[in-house]
């Protein structure tokens, strides 16, 4: 099981990109490059084209995040998908229902990457050190409120991310005992689950479980 490290880790990690541009950016403006990094060298080199310069950084900022995304989310996840896998973690639950998350619950997450736009005077230290303070608050938000789940990093993981019902009981006992059912949410790299399967999964962080079918290796 997780402690609270890795989504620290992980939220951290998701807005790389935005703490990137918005760094780079404050240096940029504020002539604290070096000299061949400079405004003026790179209009020489571009003809006076800034914005090309502008633009190369945004995608090595977007290339290099997405290259991070996915070394940080296989060092997370392998362990515990190696183990489910193999069968020698977790325990064994019956899915009752699954279903996709819904995008409503990307809401906050997408809004929060607008604060750039708080920081536009890059040359302001005080700007710039509110938009770095009111992501450190965003992260701290996501982690209390064991939000996981939305995290944008398990979009490169390879895992499908479903909102699901298991069990490890009999339905006839779940009958009995409505409490036997748990609401999670489901990381497994199918793409589609079967309800007629037994899954064995292991307990990340409070309600996010990573599974994998039992004779997926059989």
């Amino acid at each position: 099981m997780w402690s609270k490290k890795e989504p620290i880790i992980l939220w951290t990690t998701a807005y790389a990109p935005l703490i990137a541009l918005m760094i780079g950016g404050f240096l940029y403006r504020n002539g604290l490059l070096p000299q061949g990094l400079s405004e003026e060298e790179w209009s020489k080199r571009l003809g006076g084209q800034i914005w090309m310069a502008e633009a190369l950084f945004l995608l090595a900022v977007l290339g290099g995040s997405l290259l991070l995304y996915r070394l940080v989310i296989v060092w997370l996840l392998g362990k515990p998908a190696q183990r489910v896998r193999a069968n020698r973690g977790g325990r064994r639950y019956a899915i009752r229902r699954f279903e996709k998350l819904p995008a409503s619950d990307y809401t906050f997450f997408l809004m929060t990457l607008l604060l750039p736009r708080l920081a536009l005077d890059y040359s302001s230290i005080t700007h710039f050190a509110v938009s770095l303070l009111m992501i450190v608050f965003i992260i701290a938000v996501f982690v209390k409120t064991d939000t996981i789940a939305t995290c944008p990093l398990f979009f490169v993981s390879g895992f499908q991310v479903f909102k699901g019902t298991i069990s490890e009981h009999s339905t006839e006992a779940e009958k009995e005992d409505k409490e036997l059912r748990r609401e999670v949410v489901l990381l497994v790299r199918e793409k589609d689950l079967d309800l007629g399967k037994k899954y064995r999964g292991e307990r990340l962080t409070g309600n996010l479980y990573v599974v994998s079918r039992e004779d997926m290796e059989k």
